[in-house]
């Protein structure tokens, strides 16, 4: 992988000038570029539509938003200026003016070039027919996922009744580096996501040409992904098993081991590397993967995971790097990095979320069992079961918190669980030197638009506070 990174890199440096590829804020508040080159042959595009951005840049910074981590109050004093404490603490503002957002900057980064491909592919001379609905294809696939997570991060959780009226992000729909575009509403940014990715599905090829291509399989993932935030379940079960037919290998945790018991961080034999996971249907990393290194996980997390669920056993450690205890027991997180991929078992998870919605008890049970006979020895595994649709579905919404630790999707269930009275909560840290709480219906659920974006575009909108 690392080199076919450094190819497209080294390639895609050659297409456009740094000032196309600054962080997104500069992109359109206000900063003209001096010279820019844009590509003119179908190579360019494609070399363009490689750039690893769109696959690496996914927010880490949402792992340490969610309740299924814990910092010891020592963590807490030492790091009490960076914005991941606190975001940890659930404070009103992460980021001071000064710094760049992690989940914004990024992807209107990718955002621009994704523009770029879109306005100007249509004008080449070269190529085939295929080569530049493939290329159009991947750009609105990733236009797609970068305004998917943008949305979600700083907007309100899609309500149909209100979705007209909330602000949602500004839209950004040409490569244009002088804007200066107000927030669109949540409806329209959704409406701009569903039209890019039902472009993207038949756009597509069945396979992807490298790591950072994507596939009709993807299409149908992110689709199912996106229906479901917007509460839309049978759209969602109808992608995600259009996705499953395509791809719907599972991996046996029961097949690792530790390269030396006594010492679980020293490594695990047969773990899948993330960017060839056996269950991978799009390939997601983030720009900060080891976030969570010396990150324990909560109290309740544990207690929903238990000691024979393998999700624990070769993720979580209670020995340190020599095999002795922790000082304080701290079940740390062992991977150095974080797999972001949309994969197998969230498609199957999202399909048995709307069959429980749909009171189909049986096949959403069905669906949960058959991913966790892959994730227990044989002799520890029972099979679930529910008596009620409610039940089954709270049986989805916790494996959905087992399974998808550390793919950046548990704080965006805890903000659209929020308005579900079933699952409403506050949820408070179990720090002893501070409080730190996320009531519930908090606006931080919304997380803040950038400062800096704020100080350069007075037009935009802050969140309220």
């Amino acid at each position: 992988m690392k080199q076919l990174r450094y190819t497209v890199m080294k390639r895609y440096s050659l297409l456009i000038v740094a000032m196309m590829v600054f962080a997104s804020c500069e992109k359109f508040l206000d900063v003209k570029p001096k010279k820019k080159f844009i590509p003119e042959f179908i190579q360019d595009y494609e070399d363009l539509s490689s750039n690893p951005s769109y696959s690496t840049n996914s927010n880490a910074f949402l792992e340490e938003l969610s309740d299924n981590i814990y910092l010891s109050d020592a963590q807490v004093k030492s790091s009490f200026a960076r914005a991941t404490t606190k975001g940890y603490k659930w404070l009103p503002e992460f980021y001071l003016s000064t710094e760049t957002d992690t989940g914004w900057d990024p992807m209107y980064n990718n955002i621009f070039n994704a523009n770029v491909i879109i306005e100007e592919v249509s004008k080449l001379k070269d190529g085939t027919e295929k080569q530049r609905m493939e290329v159009l294809g991947d750009a609105y696939f990733n236009r797609a996922y970068a305004y998917w997570n943008l949305v979600n991060e700083y907007a309100k959780d899609y309500d149909a009744k209100t979705a007209e009226t909330d602000l949602g992000i500004p839209l950004i729909v040409i490569p244009d580096l002088e804007a200066k575009p107000t927030r669109a509403t949540v409806a329209a940014v959704y409406g701009l996501i569903l039209q890019d990715l039902l472009k993207a599905k038949d756009q597509l090829p069945d396979e992807a040409k490298n790591l950072y291509r994507n596939n009709k399989t993807a299409a149908f993932a992110l689709l199912a992904r996106v229906y479901q935030s917007m509460d839309n379940y049978p759209e969602a079960k109808k992608y995600a098993n259009m996705a499953l037919a395509l791809k719907s290998t599972l991996f046996d945790y029961s097949t690792m081991s530790f390269i030396n018991p006594a010492i679980p961080l020293t490594g695990i034999n047969n773990k899948p590397v993330i960017n060839k996971h056996p269950e991978m249907i799009s390939y997601k990393e983030t720009g900060f993967g080891t976030i969570l290194t010396n990150h324990a996980i909560s109290q309740d997390f544990f207690d929903l995971l238990g000691e024979k669920d393998l999700r624990y056993v070769f993720n979580f450690t209670t020995l340190d790097r020599k095999g002795n205890p922790n000082p304080d027991l701290a079940r740390l997180y062992i991977p150095s990095a974080l797999n972001y991929n949309i994969g197998v078992p969230e498609m199957m998870l999202i399909s048995a979320e709307a069959e429980a919605r749909a009171q189909q008890i049986a096949p959403a049970l069905q669906l949960l069992n058959d991913l966790r006979k892959k994730r227990f020895y044989s002799a520890d595994y029972k099979d679930l079961t529910a008596a009620t649709p409610d039940e089954a579905l709270k049986l989805v919404i916790d494996e959905r918190r087992r399974e998808l630790f550390g793919k950046g999707l548990r704080w965006f269930d805890m903000k659209r669980l929020d308005s579900d009275n079933r699952f409403r909560k506050s949820y408070v840290r179990a720090n002893t030197d501070g409080i730190y709480k996320l009531e519930a219906g908090s606006n931080i659920f919304v997380q803040q638009i950038p400062g800096n974006v704020r100080l350069l575009n007075p037009g935009i909108i802050p969140n309220p506070r």
